[in-house]
């Protein structure tokens, strides 16, 4: 056995000591290993510490500049909601880019958000990345459409007056983020099959002229999947 060996199961003992803590609620043996040499012991400890309730926002941010991959991705997936994760969209690595991108799609939107998901869905190299940020900015999509018409609802009329809010500027940003992640969703149509079909389903949920024409495109998409996705959508039968 050599000492590369030791070493292994030496941290595999670690790990199940992590992962063991999470089912008893010993969260001060799962924090204790936050620190360990062994990322994956560190990214067990993270999912221990969540079982037990007690992770906590720094402790997250701190995990999210880690310099394993695995224990980034780890931190993004358990994020709480006061955790930026936007930055993570640029991380080197591919996988963490991956995670955040889903992660994201859980969260309330914002245009921060909606434009660094339609940058990762239209530019990255990474195809699981690019169908990642395509099914996020689907998961968006039903709020922003829903909300679109809010401003100009007479039956939710604004105050008026000097102390009323700007319903335009207000409502700016929203229209914005709808439409990078309508035509986002739009391009994506053009990308591989299965980001066109993560892509129909976030179409699926615009009140709009160019997503109704879109999806029912997809019908005689050269992708049978593709068709399948678009014909359960409409209701209707593929060949």
């Amino acid at each position: 056995m050599t000492s590369s060996d030791g070493a292994e199961g030496e941290a595999y003992a670690r790990r199940l000591e992590a992962i063991v803590a999470g089912h008893r609620g010993e969260a001060a043996v799962a924090a204790r290993l936050l620190d360990d040499e062994d990322a994956g012991v560190r990214a067990a400890a993270l999912g221990a510490l969540a079982r037990c309730e007690s992770l906590q926002a720094e402790q997250v941010r701190r995990a999210l500049g880690d310099d394993a991959a695995e224990v980034r991705c780890r931190a993004a997936e358990l994020a709480p909601p006061e955790v930026e994760l936007v930055g993570l969209l640029s991380d080197l690595d591919a996988s963490v880019v991956e995670v955040a991108a889903a992660a994201l799609g859980e969260r309330d939107w914002d245009s921060g958000q909606v434009e660094e998901l339609c940058r990762v869905a239209g530019n990255h190299d990474d195809p699981l990345c690019r169908e990642s940020a395509v099914a996020a900015l689907g998961a968006i999509a039903a709020g922003l459409d829903a909300d679109a018409g809010t401003p100009h609802d007479a039956a939710a009329e604004p105050e008026s007056g000097p102390g009323a809010p700007d319903t335009a500027v207000a409502g700016a940003p929203h229209d914005a983020a709808r439409g990078m992640a309508l035509e986002m969703l739009l391009a994506a149509m053009d990308d591989r099959p299965q980001i066109r079909r993560r892509a129909l389903l976030g179409l699926y949920q615009f009140d709009d002229d160019r997503a109704a024409d879109a999806v029912r495109s997809a019908l005689e998409d050269r992708d049978r999947q593709v068709r399948a996705v678009a014909g359960e959508l409409l209701g209707v039968p593929v060949r």
